[in-house]
């Protein structure tokens, strides 16, 4: 009984002490085979380090993104987001780190990543040190320091994660003394999914502002408490919010100032699939927008919009948006997208009221409409002989309701106000248009259009 025991407490003190060893050989190919997924997807291995301690395993890697378009379009197949050219061009070539650490008993606690950009593409450091060597030096020691910083904890079993993104509080000057500030504060994240394509991702910012003046020219954009969150599951499966309590812009020039303010700005969109038909829905609130210049000061009241469109075809939106991230050409697909037919819904726009030099209030406006395109597997050879015959493919019922004095406004200077006053519709409260159009015959209010 002894011996049995003995044996048995040997082989558990055996288990104990390989659980490391097992868990750290695990971890090594789960990382390996990522790293191949990215030298795959036109990034190259420029270097790594490794330091293996008997309860925790600490790497660094360092990867230089060779193809940015080939890297861009690998993200593009978890995400309906597309980056622009210049962007593109700014990474291309740039040298990206990413510090790992994990236990070697790898589901006892969340993997530690953290990526941050080491240089930018060669072209642009070049540029950058010939045409501003301060702003050079200055941006050199901002990368040494890991001043743009992506800290991870990623669950390997649910694959959740939650992190942030290191405060940034930077100031310098750049040629011709123009002083830059740049502040980030409060940037946190969560999600789930893949760390470089995650199916759901929240963002919270808490202020963010941009400063630059040379003691004549300023521009200034601050953005305070900002909530972004999105569910991508496919291009025709998604759902996205974003809400931002105060938003403000401000230019001056010896010639004029703008500024601009938002406050509690609210905009969602969605796309969901029955049928092989997607339907896409978005939605839009501000409660406050406030615009002055020298020339124009006015404020808006809140806005509201909500449009959605149904029917479309799954296989040929699912094309379209995949040539949108691309940035390649969609005639065509539009097209194929329009010969099965759609219908669009404009449930509100709507604008309580618009206000003038802070004292004259013009009153709001509303607008509902529904245009439906029918289904033709014709339509681009009826384009070829002529755009009317595509008009004749539209259906559409719009109505419009302005404020009087509104309306009034609108025709101030207008040459066509003549011909807008003989359609329009009024009573004591407002002006109405009843707009339709059907078999390219367009009428408002029971007026046809000629």
């Amino acid at each position: 009984m002894k011996k049995t025991t003995l044996i048995a407490s040997l082989i558990v003190i055996l288990i104990v002490i390989l659980i490391p060893l097992v868990g750290n050989s695990f971890m090594q190919k789960l990382i390996n085979k990522n790293v191949e997924i990215l030298k795959s997807n036109g990034l190259i291995l420029k270097k790594s380090a490794s330091d293996t301690g008997y309860f925790n395993t600490k790497k660094h890697f360092e990867f230089v993104l060779q193809n940015a378009d080939v890297f861009t379009n690998y993200l593009s197949t978890y995400t309906k987001t597309n980056m622009p050219a210049s962007v593109n061009k700014i990474l291309s070539g740039a040298t990206i780190a990413a510090d790992v650490e994990y236990s070697n008993m790898p589901f006892s606690k969340a993997i530690i990543v953290q990526i941050y950009p080491l240089s930018l593409s060669s072209a642009v450091m070049k540029e950058m040190q010939k045409n501003n060597p301060d702003v050079y030096k200055h941006f050199i020691h901002f990368l040494d320091e890991k001043g743009l910083l992506y800290h991870i904890e990623y669950n390997l079993i649910s694959k959740d994660f939650n992190g942030f993104i290191k405060d940034i509080d930077e100031s310098y000057i750049v040629k011709d003394k123009v002083k830059i500030i740049m502040n980030l504060k409060g940037a946190s994240f969560e999600g789930n999914g893949d760390i470089l394509a995650p199916h759901k991702l929240q963002l919270n910012i808490k202020t963010m502002q941009f400063d630059a003046e040379d003691g004549t020219n300023t521009l200034s954009l601050h953005v305070n408490t900002l909530r972004n969150s999105s569910d991508f599951e496919s291009f025709t499966k998604y759902a996205s919010s974003i809400k931002v309590f105060h938003m403000g812009l401000f230019l001056k020039d010896p010639q004029n100032d703008i500024n601009m303010s938002i406050d509690n700005l609210k905009v969602s969109s969605s796309s969901t699939v029955k049928n092989e038909k997607v339907t896409l829905m978005s939605k839009s609130f501000i409660e406050n927008l406030a615009f002055h210049s020298q020339k124009i000061n006015f404020s808006l009241e809140t806005f509201n919009s909500d449009i959605s469109i149904n029917g479309l075809d799954k296989q040929s939106f699912e094309h379209f948006s995949e040539l949108l991230t691309k940035s390649k050409t969609v005639q065509k697909s539009l097209l194929g997208l329009f010969s099965h037919g759609l219908e669009v819904k404009i449930s509100d726009i709507s604008l309580q009221n618009i206000i003038i030099n802070k004292m004259q209030a013009l009153g709001g406006l509303k607008i509902q409409s529904e245009l439906e395109i029918k289904k033709d597997k014709n339509l681009a050879n009826k384009l070829k002989i002529s755009p009317m015959l595509f008009v004749s493919n539209i259906t559409m019922n719009m109505n419009i309701q302005l404020a009087n004095a509104l309306y009034l406004k609108i025709l101030e200077d207008s040459p066509l106000a003549p011909m807008i006053a003989s359609y329009a519709k009024k009573d004591a409260d407002a002006v109405y248009f009843d707009i339709h159009l059907k078999d390219a015959a367009l009428t408002v209010n029971d007026k046809v259009i000629r």
